[in-house]
């Protein structure tokens, strides 16, 4: 990998670099990404944990159903997703790189949930649930 991947926060006090590109880019559409960003949906990258480094700033976690939400400390916001502290690989919030343009997401995940106004792209899978 060429190019440096970072991404921060809303007001620059967290800033992390990415040493692999995110893979299975996803948006989901359950009740809790959408509470947790106050948007629609999230669309997330998975990368490697040890493929994070924060390079300033400090996190916050928040701990939902068995699952660990990292937010920037500073201002909120949000920017990793973990299935536990124990997980292998973290989910980052797209948009929160610097340049997510190059990060399309390629399905909607968890649709049951999805906001009837909320228009998916009809050229990607959808799963009413996770990824099955």
């Amino acid at each position: 990998m060429n190019a440096l991947i970072e991404g921060g926060c809303l007001c620059g006090g967290v800033r992390y670099r990415l040493h692999a590109a995110p893979a299975h880019l996803s948006d989901c559409h359950c009740i809790d990404c959408r509470r947790a960003s106050a948007a629609p949906f999230v669309t997330w990258g998975e990368v490697p944990r040890e493929a994070i480094e924060i390079l300033s700033g400090e996190l916050r976690q928040v701990q939902h159903v068995g699952r660990l939400r990292s937010f920037a400390g500073c201002c909120g916001t949000p920017l990793f997703f973990e299935d536990s502290a124990a997980s292998l690989s973290v989910d980052v919030t797209i948009a929160s790189l610097d340049h997510p343009e190059s990060y399309a997401p390629k399905v909607a995940i968890w649709t049951e949930d999805r906001l009837p106004w909320a228009i998916l792209n009809p050229t990607h899978p959808a799963f009413r649930q996770g990824r099955e």
